[in-house]
């Protein structure tokens, strides 16, 4: 934040920081990727010594339980199950857990009542430790800006206790899954995401499906000020990918606006301002929504061209047409930083880029990516969010959409290369 504050920015974006989901075949190791995570709780990985020896009064325990009722319990108690079973696939628990009988769940509370207090007074430390961090962010006037995935992981406790608001199968088994179908507007081809998928189909589930919002949100509401509402577009329209044959797959419609509606005026009415990752096909709908709720969608530099056809996509192109009401980024986590995208194009792409931006063409990339950069900036978005990576301009990635692995996966450990008190500042008006 003191670096924030030194090259004059004054806002921060996370990517989810809870828990992530352990490994296949492991016990103890979690996979890296944030959108892999249990949904609520914060990574303990986290926590700085001196949190870690942080004792809560009986008061302070108690006032943390109590304004985290809705989640806190099945947390810490999924998590003592996880350690006594080896995994936190609870599709292979005994079959009385995994289906959450009354009687079977208050005898595992009492059997596990330490490892469930010592969940609990973790998820204390890590909640006393950033508000430290949140206390610094309000002194400093920088608003943090979190990211709430559309998605849960299967091993996630929230699902295992809202089993009814998933498309999971008597087995506990999965047929169908989150992903992007393949096509022409398909960045990265067919994305196996491997989620459950909403039981959007009636009434009954639609509440339930909710009320799991509702309770994301309100967690989220005392970590962060705005919230990027990833994949908002699967309110509308959504991929289906079948587990076993991919010409299965299909587009299914989601729940529309009077459900976006409603998860957009809850997160408002905790203090929580959503905007929306509105980036994928069939727009329409949420595009409508957007505008009636005033809420903001967002601007990507880097999918400004379709490289295959050589020609400006819509919505991303003309930086200095921008909207006041976007958020505005020269890449994401998903696609490759500004020098890396450069790396990948022609001359005679690079030069129709330019018509994006304003600035003129340079054969030296690192000055191209930086005139781009600036132009972004100086648009009329109402926020920019720059990438560490293209504010040190490397070409290092993040995550390779695609590529990732069950077990040793790759993607998701970039580490900066120098400490934060040494990034440059860069020179910008």
């Amino acid at each position: 934040m003191d670096w924030i504050v030194k090259t004059k920015q004054s806002a921060w974006q996370l990517l989810p920081i809870h828990e992530t989901q352990l490994e296949k075949g492991s016990a103890t190791k979690h996979v890296s990727s944030p959108y892999k995570s249990y949904g609520v709780g914060l990574d303990s990985r986290y926590l700085s010594d001196s949190a870690k020896n942080l004792t809560p009064t009986k008061d302070e325990l108690n006032n943390f339980m109590e304004s985290n009722i809705d989640w806190l319990p099945d947390y810490a108690l999924f998590c003592a199950l996880r350690d006594h079973f080896g995994t936190d696939d609870w599709s292979t628990w005994d079959e009385d857990i995994k289906k959450r009988d009354f009687n079977t769940l208050r005898i595992a509370r009492k059997k596990f009542k330490q490892q469930i207090a010592q969940c609990t007074r973790q998820q204390w430390q890590c909640y006393r430790a950033y508000e430290k961090l949140k206390q610094k962010a309000k002194e400093k006037q920088i608003v943090l800006i979190g990211d709430i995935p559309y998605y849960l992981s299967m091993h996630s406790p929230l699902v295992w206790t809202n089993q009814e608001a998933f498309q999971i199968n008597e087995d506990t088994k999965l047929s169908h899954v989150s992903g992007v179908l393949t096509g022409p507007k398909a960045h990265f081809g067919r994305q196996f995401w491997g989620h459950p998928l909403y039981r959007w189909n009636s009434p009954k589930h639609n509440e339930k499906i909710i009320n799991l919002w509702k309770i994301r949100l309100k967690y989220l509401s005392g970590l962060f000020d705005m919230v990027r509402l990833d994949y908002a577009n699967g309110f509308f329209y959504y991929g289906s990918l079948d587990t076993q044959n991919a010409k299965n797959d299909a587009l299914e419609k989601g729940p529309g606006f009077s459900t976006f509606e409603k998860i957009v005026n809850f997160a408002r009415s905790f203090g929580l301002e959503p905007y929306a990752e509105d980036s994928s096909v069939k727009q329409k709908g949420l595009r409508e929504a957007l505008v009636k709720l005033d809420v903001w969608g967002i601007r990507i530099l880097r999918y400004a061209v379709n490289e295959k056809l050589n020609k400006l996509i819509e919505n991303y192109a003309y930086i200095n047409s921008y909207p006041q009401n976007t958020v505005a980024y020269t890449s994401l986590h998903d696609t490759e930083p500004l020098l890396g995208y450069l790396s990948l194009l022609t001359t005679s792409q690079k030069k129709l880029l330019t018509e994006t931006a304003g600035v003129k063409f340079n054969s030296d990339n690192k000055i191209f990516a930086s005139n781009l950069r600036q132009a972004v900036i100086n648009s009329n978005a109402g926020i920019v969010i720059i990438p560490i990576q293209d504010w040190l301009l490397t070409k290092d990635r993040i995550n390779i959409p695609g590529t990732e692995r069950q077990v040793n996966d790759q993607n998701w450990r970039y580490r900066l290369t120098v400490p934060v008190e040494q990034i440059p500042i860069p020179s910008y008006t």
